[in-house]
């Protein structure tokens, strides 16, 4: 029935370039990273920030060190968030437009083997991460 499909916006935007924190403040998750929810990735990048920034916290002897943990949290998990980020926004767009995509000449198989060839790939580097 039409009536019980509903309509829900969703948005991300591109990593973050000037960086994840500022003073005392550390963003985290979402806040830090919006992904697309087609790979899933969202609520387990927050869990690795906080573990990230559990570990970057534990032990400090002296508030003058929390400013140099904060930037090695972040610099611990800007690239890996961002890839996922990345990741996450391209596999939403490849979703909305993959029809057109795949039964494009020439272009289509191309993307049916890039996909073939490198989603073990993104898989791999996604759900077995050593943190």
């Amino acid at each position: 029935k039409p009536e019980v499909v509903k309509r829900r916006d969703l948005f991300d935007r591109p990593p973050l370039t000037k960086g994840w924190t500022s003073g005392y403040t550390a963003l985290m998750g979402d806040a830090a990273h919006p992904t697309m929810p087609n790979l899933g990735q969202g609520g387990a990048m927050a869990i690795e920030d906080a573990y990230v920034l559990g570990e970057e916290l534990d032990g400090i002897q002296h508030t003058d060190e929390i400013l140099g943990r904060l930037q090695a949290y972040e610099k611990r998990r800007f690239l890996r968030a961002s890839i996922a980020q990345y990741l996450s926004r391209n596999g939403s767009d490849s979703l909305v437009d993959w029809e057109k995509l795949r039964s494009t000449p020439i272009i289509g198989p191309i993307a049916m083997w890039f996909v073939n060839v490198f989603q073990p790939i993104t898989m791999d580097y996604l759900y077995s991460a050593d943190i």
